[in-house]
């Protein structure tokens, strides 16, 4: 009698079909629609790691920390990044496309209307309300971000030195010139040989 074998569990789920193209634009469109003011990449990281599961969540945060190292708009990086990984060069125009236009098409409708309604007390009142809800959906992704970059001593002091000098210089353009590439050198140094 042969003893019996131990039961493998995968606990990876198999890879998703890449989305197609159109309903990449409709997922990035859904969410340029339905965010103000930030926190977009909270919605970015509920819609495509936990809703539709496109994506890893460690392969999520090293592209937010990616989206959030380079020029330009952070939302724009990440979808840029995010549409290259789901279906390349195409993937990451389409994604760019809808991160954008459905947006500047609903801020050229609602604009005149916004800027008439903030001149009330309770319109003020309403978009108040909209900033503090943004502000804690960007703070609670910058909590998950924590936990996946603040791993060691190095990653808290580099994490601390970025703080302080934002807060004390105002411009990050410095900051990250300086600190983005001791960064690299440092988690260079650290990761183990293969």
């Amino acid at each position: 009698m042969t003893a019996p074998q131990p039961v493998v569990v995968d606990l990876e789920p198999p890879p998703p079909t890449p989305p197609s193209l159109l309903q990449l634009f409709l997922a990035f469109g859904k969410i340029s629609l339905v965010s103000f003011g930030g926190g977009v990449t909270a919605l970015m990281y509920r819609e495509f790691v936990i809703g539709r599961r496109w994506v890893a969540e460690g392969d999520f945060m090293s592209g937010l920390a990616l989206a959030q190292a380079m020029p330009g708009v952070n939302v724009t990086n990440l979808a840029i990044w995010l549409g290259s990984q789901l279906r390349g060069p195409a993937g990451a125009v389409v994604a760019c496309l809808g991160a954008l236009v459905p947006a500047a098409l609903l801020i050229i409708g609602v604009g005149a209307l916004l800027h008439e309604l903030a001149k009330t007390p309770l319109g003020a009142s309403a978009l108040a309300g909209v900033a503090a809800a943004a502000l804690g959906l960007t703070l609670a992704m910058g909590l998950r971000t924590a936990k996946f970059a603040l791993v060691d001593r190095t990653s808290l002091v580099i994490f601390a030195i970025a703080l302080i000098g934002a807060a004390v210089f105002g411009s990050i353009v410095l900051l990250v010139a300086i600190l983005a590439p001791v960064s690299i050198v440092l988690a260079y140094r650290n990761t183990p040989d293969e």
